[in-house]
């Protein structure tokens, strides 16, 4: 690790904000290729709570039926690909920074997951709802095995899967729903204020929460020509006690 390296939840929050990247699997019965040559193709993720990458893929796309027969993929987002959005000085600010993903590609099929993970990712891609529900389409989760990040010239960083997704959000998972119905209807000033404080976007646009995760929340504004803000945390939280710790904590610096 460089010193100028930056933490795993800086580096999460970079996964988080990607608009698309880059796939690479394992040729499997492939029309071109033999099988195990290493193929890569243009995806739009999103991530779960605890920054488990998300991907809507279909069954007729060739990196869906290599996935089948291989699970293992890696996945790659560079600075260049990221929403543009205000966002905190991370560390990692720069126009050659990417960021690898090794690990596991899973079909979610437990109901409760997929209820979870479909909303996540639709939130985040709304334009994908129009197909989404395609019997060929499906939600995957990319279980991590480890994490590759270069920032530059002599800057980069190497993590477990372990040491880049939090080991427990069970129970922010479980109070999230309870969260944002509860930040949306009795703390919408707070929402406003963190918002004028933290970003350059009009904090009186009226702000709602729309989710929250580990690392940060997304709010939705009213306004015709807005789009869903994301704010990073200063740090990670756990549980739905943190939250509202960090969030006050958030509030009152904005009204300082």
């Amino acid at each position: 690790m460089s010193e100028t390296a930056p933490s795993s939840s800086a580096l999460r929050q970079m996964l988080r904000r990607a608009a698309r990247g880059v796939l690479a699997t394992i040729a499997h019965d492939h029309k071109q290729l033999g099988n195990g040559w290493p193929t890569a193709s243009m995806v739009v993720p999103a991530c779960d709570i605890d920054g488990t990458p998300i991907l809507l893929i279909s069954e007729l796309a060739d990196h869906t039926r290599h996935i089948t027969a291989d699970s293992r993929v890696s996945l790659l987002v560079s600075e260049a690909d990221l929403i543009t959005a205000p966002a905190p000085d991370t560390g990692i600010q720069t126009d050659t920074a990417r960021l690898t993903v090794f690990g596991e590609a899973n079909r979610v099929t437990n109901p409760d997951d997929l209820k979870r993970v479909r909303q996540r990712y639709l939130q985040g891609h709304t334009d994908a709802a129009q197909y989404a529900g395609f019997a060929d389409f499906g939600f995957y989760r990319i279980n991590v095995t480890a994490i590759y990040w270069v920032g530059g010239f002599g800057k980069q960083r190497r993590l477990s899967g372990d040491k880049f997704i939090p080991a427990d959000v069970t129970a922010l998972t479980d109070g999230h729903d309870g969260i944002v119905s509860h930040m949306n209807a009795d703390h919408l000033d707070a929402l406003r204020d963190i918002v004028g404080h933290y970003t350059t976007a009009d904090a009186d646009a009226g702000w709602q929460m729309q989710s929250i995760d580990c690392d940060g929340m997304v709010l939705t504004s009213d306004a015709s020509d807005s789009t869903p803000l994301r704010i990073d945390f200063p740090r990670p939280i756990m549980t739905p006690g943190d939250a509202r710790d960090i969030l006050v904590e958030m509030c009152k610096i904005s009204r300082a």
